[in-house]
């Protein structure tokens, strides 16, 4: 059908645009709702790209990912979901690979994927486009069963009778909770506010929809809480290469304080929102993102205003060592286990995109 490529073309153009300016002006359902639709944008680019081999294939998503990921440098989880995807298709390439050569590859050297010479990427193989979607198709479909699968663990980890402190809101711990209730354990959740977004606020009365014990707290009242928790569960942004956290401003004071008093700190998060990058490097120099300064002082207050500076970050900088373990859609972690996932997840040539 003639013009048929180009409206197809311009279909994708849209469809990037449309995703741009909805990552600038904030209108996206949370991370998930990110990483899903970062993933279908990219099954389209894959789709209609035309390449003779995977190093033009990984050009193509390289260059397309990084106008995507300019919308807002300091979103992870786009940059997370272009590597992961990047990663697919020097894999497929290397099955590929290994097959075309499987006479000459001996048994133990198949075992040992790591070990195989991938070259420049140049050799062609037909198959390699639909192979790279359908892994591809696979990784979205493991995204969406995400939390379904870290709150199927929640009974592991909630006892009977248990005093657990959160922040915020967390769908990931929100999901978390509400699967240890469904299980007839009984336990109580105290719920940090969140100022100055008071995500809390929503977050407490869903739990106490669910029939949890769930008190409302304010941020200066965690210290006083403290002492007569089991343990903190927390949600997160991201999770950098290092096992340190981006999470929601007063996070890192709760897990200060946690240390302080021996809690174990828990933390619910996907693995798509797992980062290869560090928090202060030159690749990552847009690590937080901050609001109006609105959201602190009201306009009435303009004459106060124009006399300081206010200063509203969204996100804390939570180092690894204030983290016990993060429970993940693949189980529990350790965070000393982080760099190996960081590993298995991204291609060291990836990480600068």
């Amino acid at each position: 059908m003639p013009g048929g490529d180009g409206d197809k073309a311009n279909d994708l153009k849209e469809r990037i645009s449309a995703f741009v300016d909805e990552i600038k002006k904030s209108n996206t359902n949370g991370s998930c709702d990110v990483a899903i639709k970062t993933i279908n944008l990219l099954i389209r680019i894959i789709s209609q790209a035309k390449f003779s081999n995977a190093r033009e294939l990984l050009v193509h998503v390289r260059v397309e990912g990084m106008h995507i990921q300019a919308a807002d440098p300091s979103e992870n989880i786009i940059g997370n979901i272009i590597r992961r995807v990047l990663k697919i298709i020097r894999e497929e390439y290397r099955e590929l690979l290994l097959q075309k050569n499987e006479d000459q590859v001996s048994a133990m050297e198949r075992l040992s994927m790591a070990d195989v010479d991938e070259g420049d990427y140049s050799t062609p193989f037909p198959q390699l486009k639909a192979r790279v979607i359908e892994a591809v198709s696979e990784l979205k479909i493991e995204l969406e069963g995400c939390v379904e699968n870290i709150a199927a663990l929640a009974p592991n980890y909630v006892n009977e009778n248990d005093v657990i402190l959160t922040i915020g809101r967390s769908k990931t711990v929100e999901a978390f909770l509400k699967s240890a209730a469904h299980k007839h354990i009984k336990f109580r959740v105290y719920v940090s506010e969140g100022a100055p977004f008071y995500g809390g606020h929503e977050m407490a009365k869903n739990l106490a929809q669910a029939k949890i014990n769930t008190t409302l707290i304010t941020e200066c009242q965690i210290g006083t809480i403290m002492p007569l928790v089991n343990k903190v569960i927390v949600g997160t942004h991201s999770i950098m290469a290092n096992g340190g956290l981006k999470a929601v401003t007063g996070t890192n004071i709760m897990a200060v304080l946690a240390k302080e008093h021996n809690k174990h700190v828990i933390v619910c998060s996907s693995l798509y929102k797992l980062s290869p990058l560090f928090h202060s490097t030159p690749q990552h120099a847009s690590f937080n993102k901050f609001s109006s300064p609105n959201e602190l002082l009201d306009y009435e207050d303009a004459e106060l205003l124009s006399k300081v500076e206010v200063i509203a970050p969204i996100f804390d900088y939570v180092p690894p060592d204030l983290v016990s373990m993060v429970v993940t859609n693949n189980g529990a972690q350790s965070v000393t286990y982080v760099y190996r996932l960081v590993k298995d997840f991204y291609h060291a040539d990836d990480v600068d995109l």
